[in-house]
């Protein structure tokens, strides 16, 4: 029998995928590549809504990438046998700490108004395409293709 309290794993769970190596966004790591256009915009913080409507920062990588977390979430709690009802809300925040450092952080809110919450700091630079080599292969969480 499933318990709303599985959105805790599932916290845990999005954000080791999101963190991930192999969280790749057009090839490239997707973290670095939302460093380099926090960087344009001279902003310290990418924020992913994920509840009823998808809000994300303008461009289309970032919409996509919040799109397929929110399918992540959904996929995870059909794994787990939970209903889709229980599901509220949803954030995912991408914040820089320093020059090579980064806060992520997710929540979740259940349909009883309960809030789930991950959060990691991980080292990041940002994405240079003459230092990155772009992956071929796909595999993992590669691509966001929600596979």
């Amino acid at each position: 029998m499933s318990r709303r309290k599985q959105f805790k794993g599932i916290c845990h769970d999005i954000l080791a995928t999101f963190a991930s190596r192999y969280n790749d966004l057009n090839g490239y790591w997707a973290l670095g590549q939302y460093v380099a256009f926090l960087n344009r915009l001279g902003e310290r913080q990418i924020q992913f809504k994920l509840g009823p409507s998808i809000a994300a920062p303008d461009s289309a990588e970032l919409a996509f990438s919040a799109k397929y977390y929110r399918g992540a979430i959904f996929r995870m709690m059909e794994a787990n046998a939970m209903p889709y009802e229980w599901f509220a809300d949803a954030t995912v925040r991408f914040s820089i700490v320093t020059f090579a450092r980064a806060a992520c952080e997710i929540e979740i809110v259940s349909d009883l108004g309960r809030t789930y919450r991950s959060d990691l700091t991980i080292d990041v630079r940002p994405h240079d395409s003459l230092r990155e080599r772009r992956r071929a292969g796909k595999f993992g969480p590669s691509n966001q293709k929600g596979r």
